[in-house]
């Protein structure tokens, strides 16, 4: 519950610093399980509705999780109007809804926080059969532009965050058979890895505030924090005054059988 009370606390910060996710990757997840006005789609960790909005285009009708309720609040405001939208303020471990009622589950940089085999397995129970599951987040990678900016970082790390936060390694296409590996031990089948990759700039004070939206960040002692974020905000102004961070979509496909002969 911890990190739902962070993210809660930080929700405009959340909204503001959080990258958009890529629209391929919603047209990917069209194809692979289409929905329409007939459609049930439930959303774990809706947040402020980031990854809502081109879901709720078509036409389906989104039941959304989300336990916070300035999240919530932000989020309600954003997707007024977008469509058939019923925001439920729980968790999944909370949510009572009636098993086989979805065509599609979908968790959008949300469902790490859940414990895995707890999860999976009440994904697979909610599905109808033949309902598919989307999982997908994103990963913040290092500015590739300013590489000294990028050393001066990892040196901040090394000297707040108790051994810093080691060499960043993208998401790769090799990654795929190992993730696709953790549906499939839940009777999941059709499994699809795909990548995409985006970059977004931030000023020094845009990137403080991506930062705070970080649980272990926050969770550092005062001075240690003070100091990497003060450290960064100097380095980030050293460099020219942007920080370009990369990152790295994944996004993982799989589905219920449709009877249990498949």
């Amino acid at each position: 519950m911890e990190f739902q009370r962070h993210f809660d606390r930080a929700a405009a910060e959340y909204d503001a610093a959080r990258p958009d996710y890529p629209r391929e990757l919603f047209a990917e997840i069209f194809r692979y399980q289409p929905l329409n006005g007939n459609s049930r789609v439930l959303e774990i960790g809706l947040g402020t509705g980031k990854a809502s909005g081109p879901v709720l285009e078509t036409g389906c009708q989104l039941v959304g999780l989300e336990p916070g309720g300035s999240l919530a609040a932000l989020a309600r405001r954003r997707l007024k109007g977008c469509g058939s939208l019923a925001l439920v303020e729980q968790t999944l471990q909370e949510y009572e809804g009636p098993d086989e009622s979805f065509d599609l589950v979908y968790a959008a940089t949300s469902f790490h926080w859940i414990p895995e085999e707890y999860g999976y397995r009440r994904v697979y129970g909610l599905l109808r059969p033949g309902g598919a599951f989307a999982r997908f987040g994103y990963h913040a990678g290092p500015d590739r532009k300013r590489r000294a900016l990028t050393q001066e970082v990892y040196a901040l790390y090394r000297q707040y965050m108790h051994g810093g936060k080691g060499e960043y390694r993208p998401l790769g296409p090799e990654d795929g058979e190992q993730l696709l590996a953790i549906p499939r031990r839940y009777g999941f089948g059709e499994a699809a890895f795909h990548l995409y990759e985006m970059e977004k700039d931030f000023t020094a004070e845009e990137y403080m505030g991506l930062l705070r939206t970080y649980p272990d960040h926050m969770a550092l002692e005062p001075e240690n924090r003070e100091g990497l974020f003060r450290g960064i905000y100097q380095a980030i102004h050293r460099h020219g005054g942007v920080m370009t961070v990369y990152y790295t979509v994944d996004l993982e496909l799989a589905r219920k059988p449709s009877s249990s002969g498949q």
